[in-house]
């Protein structure tokens, strides 16, 4: 439980490096809440330009949300399942760099809260870079498929 804690703090601190603003500005527990309106973008945009990259994150309304909880301005990262993987605190401020990475890259398509562009090479270099840090932390180690 405390590697968790740990971890989020690694997290929310590799978002902080990079200019990303959370949403209570740190994190005590296993939870991460990124307000990503300052990227330009809705939660909804930032959820599935990260899953186009190989990011599973879930969009989540913050205080006062003026897009609501339907299209939100947060998003949320939990900690738990990459640090049963065996990931560290470097490990989760790679993950942060990544994010930022997709987030600084993606664009509103018109004025649609929902629609989004992601940069050319994006995805590809993220779900490379995701693939490196799973390999480096297998989930079930020694077993072979």
């Amino acid at each position: 439980a405390q590697r968790i804690a740990d971890n989020a703090k690694s997290l929310a601190d590799g978002f902080l490096t990079r200019g990303a603003r959370l949403v209570t500005g740190g994190t005590d527990n296993h939870l991460v809440l990124l307000d990503v309106t300052s990227f330009g973008l809705t939660g909804r945009q930032a959820e599935s330009a990260l899953l186009d990259a190989g990011i599973v994150t879930n969009r989540n309304s913050i205080p006062n949300d003026p897009n609501g909880a339907w299209y939100s301005s947060g998003i949320r990262f939990g900690t738990p399942a990459l640090t049963t993987r065996g990931f560290g605190g470097e490990d989760f401020d790679r993950v942060a760099e990544l994010v930022v990475e997709v987030l600084k890259n993606t664009a509103v398509e018109g004025t649609s809260k929902a629609k989004y562009k992601l940069a050319e090479g994006t995805a590809d270099r993220v779900k490379a870079a995701s693939a490196e840090l799973l390999a480096a932390n297998p989930l079930y180690p020694g077993l072979t498929l």
